[in-house]
């Protein structure tokens, strides 16, 4: 049995990327994790590690689109940054995210425009542009996210197939 997983106290919000857990066996952890300086992201935006040059700052940022496949998804960010944060300027904040803690950690998405219906179930796909949604209609160019179910026309179950060093 699913189980979205949702902040204490807050409403269950079903949009971008909510992780998905299985009763009894989290696939979901929450850590505190750096984050890029100056970028203001929505609650469960999509996010990788920065590489600058042929090295990693370790810093997260939002998932791009259409970039090389070892820009690879890693993680969600469970809180909101926005400009007035106290630490928005900062780099190596720390904020929440939700790690996986196996390979096929699952997650609810949200469709980003184009017709989403049962035969895009098993399609490799890139994430949008805006880091929060999945463009249904393209053909991966990375290893991003595999549709499993669909639920509407606008929301869907995938998973990021992460490589086994990046889980919890």
């Amino acid at each position: 049995m699913w189980v979205a997983i949702t902040t204490v106290n807050t409403p269950n919000v079903n949009t971008n990327f909510l992780p998905i857990n299985d009763a009894g066996n989290p696939s979901w952890i929450q850590k505190l994790m750096p984050i890029v300086a100056s970028v203001a992201m929505v609650q469960w935006t999509a996010l990788w590690v920065e590489i600058s040059g042929n090295t990693t700052t370790w810093n997260l940022k939002k998932m791009t689109a259409y970039a090389t496949a070892w820009w690879n998804f890693i993680w969600i960010l469970a809180e909101k940054i926005v400009a007035a944060d106290a630490d928005y300027a900062t780099a190596w904040k720390l904020k929440s995210v939700w790690v996986p803690t196996t390979p096929m950690a699952e997650a609810e998405f949200t469709v980003w425009a184009w017709t989403f219906t049962a035969a895009d179930v098993f399609k490799v796909v890139n994430f949008h542009s805006d880091s929060i949604s999945l463009a249904v209609d393209t053909i991966a160019t990375g290893q991003w996210a595999v549709i499993t179910w669909v639920i509407s026309s606008t929301r869907g179950i995938c998973n990021f197939n992460v490589a086994q060093t990046l889980t919890a």
